[in-house]
C-alpha cells in the first residue's frame, strides 16, 4: 500500500503540492480557527474531517480486502460505484450527525434529524456516484484526480448551492476554491474509496472497452447539480 499510496500523492510536483496544501490545512489552518474560535460547529466539522481521513487511510489499507468483498457483488461497474458510493454518502452524512449531536451544534449538518437528513443529501449523493460511475466509462482516471475531483463536486453543493439558499453566495463565492482541499477530504468516502474499491471491475470492462472520452468526462459530475438543486428548493419551500 504504501508504494501506490506514494504514487497517488507524490508523484509529481502537482501533487505534491496540493498534498502539501491539505497538509497545511490539517495542521495549521485548523487548530488555529479552533483556538480562535472554539465553538460546537467547529468542533464538529473539525472531528468529522479527521473520521473522514481516518476512514480514507483505513481503506486505501485494507483495500485489498475490500476489493475482493466487492468482487463478490454481481454487478456492473457503474452500478458497484453506485452502490458503494451511496453507502459512503449515507456513512459521512452519519458522522456528521453523530458529531453535531456529541458537541451539541446546530445547523452543521442538514438536519439534526438523521432520516430528514438523509432524505435531504441523499439525492445529491446518489446522482453525483451515478454520473460519476458513467464518467468512468468514458475516461480512466487517476485516485488522485478522483482525490481532487471530490473536491471540486462538494464545492457544488456544499459550496455554490448551499451559500446561495443561505443568502450568502456573494460573500463567500472566492473563499469557496480554497475550501477544496477540505471538502476533498471530506468527499473520499463518497468518491475515491468507492473507486478503489471496485476500480478491478472497470480495469475488465476498460480491457474491453478501452476508453476515448475527453478529460472533461471529469466534470460532467457536476451536472448533478442541475437535477439535485430544484429537488432541494422544492423541498425546502414545502
Amino acid at each position: 500500500m504504501g508504494r501506490s499510496f506514494n504514487r497517488m500523492l507524490w508523484k509529481s510536483w502537482p501533487r505534491r503540492a496540493y498534498t502539501l496544501l491539505i497538509v497545511f490545512y490539517a495542521s495549521v489552518l485548523t487548530p488555529v480557527a479552533l483556538v480562535s474560535s472554539r465553538t460546537p460547529a467547529n468542533l464538529t466539522q473539525f472531528a468529522s474531517i479527521a473520521t473522514c481521513v481516518v476512514t480514507l487511510f483505513l481503506g486505501l489499507w485494507r483495500r485489498v480486502d475490500l476489493q475482493r468483498a466487492a468482487a463478490r457483488i454481481r454487478l456492473s461497474p457503474s452500478k458497484k460505484i453506485f452502490v458503494l458510493g451511496g453507502i459512503g454518502a449515507a456513512y459521512v452524512e452519519t458522522v456528521y450527525e453523530v458529531w453535531q449531536h456529541v458537541f451539541g451544534a446546530n445547523g452543521v449538518a442538514a438536519s439534526p434529524n438523521l432520516a430528514l437528513d438523509l432524505l435531504i443529501t441523499m439525492p445529491w449523493y446518489l446522482l453525483l456516484v451515478a454520473f460519476l460511475g458513467l464518467t468512468m466509462k468514458h475516461v480512466r482516471p487517476s485516485l488522485f484526480q478522483l482525490l481532487l475531483l471530490g473536491g471540486v463536486y462538494e464545492s457544488m453543493a456544499d459550496g455554490l448551492l448551499s451559500s446561495y439558499i443561505g443568502g450568502r453566495l456573494g460573500s463567500v463565492i472566492f473563499f469557496i476554491p480554497l475550501a477544496i482541499p477540505i471538502f476533498t477530504l471530506v468527499y473520499a468516502p463518497i468518491v475515491v474509496l468507492p473507486a478503489v474499491i471496485g476500480r478491478q471491475s472497470y480495469e475488465v470492462f476498460w480491457r474491453e472497452n478501452p476508453p476515448t472520452g475527453s478529460w472533461a468526462w471529469l466534470f460532467f459530475p457536476c451536472a448533478a447539480i442541475l437535477v439535485y438543486a430544484p429537488f432541494l428548493i422544492l423541498l425546502l419551500m414545502g
